[in-house]
């Protein structure tokens, strides 16, 4: 089982696996980088008040948003926090953050579906190569969204190397676009959220079963993909 998330991103799935008898390697292909320049992020977040709201969909996200609180002097975030789902919101919570709602389902699209929207804007944080449907969600139903990029993320090809039969977890198409650089092909893979989904099938060209960022759903469906593709073999 190849996980791909950047290290140190991937321990609860580890954990999972492990605990159902998978063996699992971390095999990152992204690489998370801070900001260049922060001047616009660290705007947006003194901006905020208490009617806005601040979507951060990732960890990574969460952090930056923590360090620019850091580089104020340790200030408090104005705006409550909506979050992904509970690891996020874990983050948050760590870096200081007013955590006010987590979508029934783990997913930036259940997010964007079910945020009651505030009075003021709805400010959402984002990597550079994020998809745009939250955003899109958002507005058709009204609310007044900004974004900011809040992290870099670029596809790296994996240093280790991929056995023949793997199954690969994929967190975003960055992640996609990095694996794809080993020109390794895969057994199976699950692919967290719609457009993750779509570039597995798009740049490797096969279907993936869909998972929310939950980590207990990613195990869940990695094991059901394990055993259908042990069904398939006749082991």
């Amino acid at each position: 089982m190849i996980l791909t998330r950047a290290r140190g991103e991937n321990a609860g799935v580890a954990t999972g696996l492990a605990a159902a008898g998978i063996a699992s390697r971390e095999a990152p292909c992204v690489a998370v980088r801070p900001l260049d320049d922060p001047a616009p992020l660290r705007l947006a977040v003194r901006a905020l008040t208490n009617d806005d709201v601040l979507v951060i969909t990732s960890r990574a996200g969460a952090r930056a948003v923590g360090a620019i609180l850091d580089s104020l002097g340790g200030a408090s975030c104005a705006a409550p926090v909506a979050a992904v789902g509970q690891a996020t919101a874990k983050v948050c919570r760590e870096e200081g953050l007013r955590v006010t709602f987590i979508p029934s389902v783990p997913s930036a699209a259940a997010l964007a579906a079910e945020l009651p929207l505030p009075r003021g804007a709805t400010v959402l944080t984002r990597s550079d190569r994020a998809a745009r449907e939250p955003v899109d969600v958002l507005t058709r139903r009204g609310a007044h969204v900004r974004e900011v990029v809040a992290y870099h993320t670029s596809p790296v090809a994996p240093r280790e190397s991929i056995p023949a039969d793997a199954i690969a977890l994929f967190a975003s198409p960055s992640a996609v676009d990095g694996f794809a650089l080993s020109g390794a092909t895969l057994a199976g893979a699950v692919a967290i959220g719609a457009s993750t989904a779509a570039r597995v099938r798009a740049v490797l060209g096969i279907e993936p079963r869909i998972a929310s960022t939950d980590d207990g759903e990613m195990v869940d469906a990695l094991k059901a993909l394990v055993k259908g593709t042990d069904a398939v073999a006749g082991r």
